[in-house]
């Protein structure tokens, strides 16, 4: 099954680079989220303020405590 959908991001950027391993392998954005499955590289925009995003262990820390099994 094919499928289409926006991605919504925190951050105001440019997309520099898109992932093309995933046009034949989608697979890959669940199996490898971390390696081989990213999607996009952005740059940030300079007035973008980024301190209310979370880092992978506090991110991590929300899903725990949420319950969320993700």
């Amino acid at each position: 099954m094919k499928t289409a959908a926006d991605v919504y991001m925190p951050v105001a950027g440019e997309v520099t680079e898109s992932n093309s391993l995933l046009a034949g392998a989608p697979e890959k954005l669940t199996e490898e989220p971390e390696g081989s499955g990213w999607l996009i590289k952005v740059k940030f925009s300079d007035a973008q303020p980024l301190g209310d995003l979370l880092d992978q262990a506090a991110y991590e820390k929300f899903l725990k405590e949420s319950g969320d099994q993700h």
